[in-house]
């Protein structure tokens, strides 16, 4: 995980050890596409009003399979 820069960053003095958010070495790209992936499986998919008012009335498979 390292090569992909995701590690946290770490400040040390002594005993005390304070982590930071994740470093920005590593490839980027490929960084950013596994946060990309990681939010999106995170985040729930939305539904407009609008798409919720033409499936009223629809079986629940329906909805559920499209």
């Amino acid at each position: 995980m390292a090569y992909l820069g995701l590690v946290p960053s770490e400040h040390s003095s002594g005993s005390r050890t304070q982590r930071g958010g994740i470093t920005k070495t590593g490839n980027r790209h490929v960084r950013k596409a596994i946060i990309s992936a990681a939010w999106k499986y995170a985040t729930p998919p939305r539904c407009s009003k609008v798409l919720r008012d033409r499936q009223e009335g629809l079986p629940a498979d329906i909805i559920e399979f499209a």
